[in-house]
């Protein structure tokens, strides 16, 4: 698979806990399904394992026991990927199943959980704190709650919108449970199983969990930690063939495993997986480009994680330094030379300006057309060298933006986030 086909693939795959890979029609488990308890009036008979602890006429399916054990570790908040999350081709599901399932749920004791991860999705970006002890608990809880009312599922396409992921690590096991507003995932042992998870007491558990995750989701990050040392101003993650790049934020998610794994590396000399690194330090600027080999899948991963994460820059942009900065033309403007204009220009595009993560390249430059939104404007370094900037604002959110580079005779299209080209339009309207 192409890198830029798996970039994108990690991309859909954010946005349901890879539940999409189910949209094909799967076959049911090969298990066959009992008759259903309006058609028979039969119960499933309670796991041996908890028939002691049911009271007269109850059963699995209604009783979860009460667990007084104490959670001993915290929920961590991850992103929605890595190896803390088993992961296994999902499967519609029977009766037989659904019992394995809440079996598991209702000998889920806390003081067994030797760690504990959780996140919601989609965000714009990803929290990695700590949950407190009491929410953390009262997670498992809620998870737990959801056991007598999980239904089986023989077939239907996948609900699209956001949920939540959590993998439970109990003694060298990984299992995890995930829901997406109506469907609720179960990994566990090599194995993956969708159950539906429409009825009412499973929504309103699974709507507390995501509203418990989201709360600490959503919230600005307390970063206690840095793992950048001093000297380093920003990191990068940098797709080399599609000119993009995203900004690592020390403190969060993988900067750790990053600037670890930038120290520990030895290249070998082998083939480039087209991903890399981009080090601003107070001596100037670094790049590290990553290769495809078993020793930097760690680091790989991590920029491929920041580059879905995070918002996308053109890689230009981000490389340019702006106080080798001229002059900049602006069409409707004219030559600025000024070199605090110049700098408040390259804070603007740099921030700014961020874009879709699929581009086009072509040699040479592009001629524009001349429709009411466009807008243009030349950069000139000291070297020589000039950018020259072309965009679009279609007037109704989007728009389109292009550089051409005059040292490599090479123009990179891209396609802007919605709301930017009209941020770009009224920046050089005021621009003066």
């Amino acid at each position: 698979m192409k890198k830029k086909q798996r970039l994108l693939s990690l991309f859909l795959c954010t946005a349901l806990v890879l539940l999409a890979a189910c949209q094909a029609a799967l076959a049911p488990s090969p298990t066959p399904e009992p008759p259903s308890q309006e058609s028979s009036g039969v119960e499933p008979a309670p796991s041996p394992e908890l028939a002691s602890s049911a009271g007269q006429g109850e059963t699995m399916a209604d009783f979860v026991p009460y667990d007084p054990t104490d959670l001993k570790v915290p929920l961590q908040m991850t992103e929605p990927w890595g190896d803390v999350y088993p992961f296994a081709d999902l499967e519609y599901t029977t009766q037989a199943e659904v019992d394995l399932c809440r079996r598991w749920l209702c000998d889920l004791k806390a003081e067994d959980i030797t760690a504990l991860y959780g996140v919601t999705i989609p965000l714009g970006h990803y929290w990695t704190g700590e949950m407190s002890p009491e929410d953390s608990r009262k997670v498992v809880d809620l998870l737990r709650s959801i056991a007598p009312d999980l239904a089986s599922l023989a077939g239907g396409n996948p609900p699209t919108g956001g949920g939540w992921n959590m993998a439970i690590h109990t003694k060298g096991e990984m299992t995890a449970l995930g829901f997406n507003g109506e469907w609720v995932t179960f990994y566990h042992q090599g194995k993956g199983f969708i159950f539906d998870g429409t009825a009412v007491a499973v929504q309103e558990s699974c709507s507390e969990i995501k509203g418990l995750l989201g709360k600490y989701a959503n919230s600005d990050s307390p970063v206690t930690e840095r793992y950048f040392p001093a000297g380093v101003q920003a990191v990068y993650a940098l797709d080399k063939d599609g000119y993009i790049m995203a900004k690592v934020e020390d403190g969060y998610a993988n900067s750790k495993t990053i600037w670890e794994g930038l120290e520990n590396r030895t290249p070998s000399g082998t083939e480039s997986s087209g991903y890399g690194y981009l080090i601003f330090t107070n001596e100037g600027k670094e790049y590290v480009y990553l290769e495809d080999t078993n020793e930097e899948v760690a680091l790989n991963k991590a920029c491929q994680a920041a580059l879905i994460n995070s918002p996308l820059h053109p890689g230009w942009l981000i490389h340019m330094t702006p106080e080798r900065m001229v002059s900049a033309d602006i069409m409707g403007t004219g030559t600025i030379t000024n070199r605090d204009k110049l700098l408040t220009l390259a804070e603007f595009l740099k921030e700014e300006v961020t874009v879709g993560p699929q581009t086009k390249i072509t040699s040479g430059p592009v001629n524009p057309d001349m429709p009411a939104g466009v807008f243009a404007f030349t950069i000139t370094f000291d070297s020589g060298v000039r950018y020259d900037v072309i965009g679009y604002d279609e007037f109704d959110g989007t728009g389109s933006f292009s550089i051409y580079a005059s040292d490599l005779d090479r123009t990179v299209s891209y396609s802007l986030d919605d709301g930017v080209a009209s941020k770009i339009t009224a920046f050089l309207g005021d621009y003066r």
